[in-house]
């Protein structure tokens, strides 16, 4: 087993069990998740590699593959997640097709793949930069993103909840071990994605406290 994978999972580790159990009887399990792989399946998913960075239990990922994708390779911090990602992969018969690993999605080596997505890890990053460079990097012909929205009255409250929950981990620093959530610009983010070569496919949308972003190389 790669030593990376025996690394402490911070608070990562109890949420993938809760989602293993949500995945086992969902094709996907937030909320965000089913129009972002819907996006993703209208820019053409045949035959295509996919690459989910920040993959949680690989439940959008394996969904990816089950609706077209070729192979597909996973990334989490959390070993946990990634434990599950595996046996949730052998459950829906695309193990030979799924690769997961543990990594951090801002400083390991990304290997290029046709989709590249981050769905829900944005806003666990305290700085977005070096995560979206290499991620943008890896992509070859779409690249997508779900973060908290951070305008108007959403964004408003996506601040407030934020700062609560910031609050809360910080009270419980034996289990949370630092780990804290983010509310970024995401017109700076996008900024950043267009830097990179990408243009909006306009299959953008808001899902409650989300926003999903859809990119592809002209």
């Amino acid at each position: 087993m790669d030593p990376q994978e025996e690394r402490p999972g911070c608070c990562f580790d109890e949420w993938a069990s809760a989602n293993a159990r949500r995945a086992r009887s969902k094709e996907t399990v937030a909320g965000v998740t089913k129009p972002l792989l819907d996006a993703l399946e209208r820019t053409g998913l045949a035959g295509r590699t996919v690459l989910d960075v920040g993959c949680g239990v690989g439940d959008l990922m394996l969904a990816l593959l089950a609706r077209g994708a070729s192979t597909g390779t996973g990334m989490d911090l959390g070993a946990e997640g990634i434990r599950q990602a595996r046996d949730l992969a052998s459950s829906r018969g695309l193990a030979d097709r799924a690769t997961f690993v543990v990594g951090d999605g801002a400083v390991a080596p990304l290997a290029a793949a046709d989709v590249v997505v981050l769905n829900r890890v944005v806003c666990c990053y305290p700085d977005v930069d070096a995560l979206i460079a290499n991620a943008t990097g890896a992509a070859q012909r779409v690249f997508a993103f779900t973060a908290p929205v951070d305008r108007g009255i959403v964004g408003a409250f996506n601040r407030v909840s934020t700062w609560c929950s910031n609050r809360w981990y910080t009270l419980r620093p034996g289990k949370y071990r630092g780990f804290r959530v983010f509310v970024h610009d995401l017109d700076a983010v996008e900024r950043k994605v267009r830097a990179a070569g990408f243009e909006r496919t306009g299959d953008d949308r808001v899902r409650a406290v989300w926003r999903l972003e859809v990119f592809a190389r002209p």
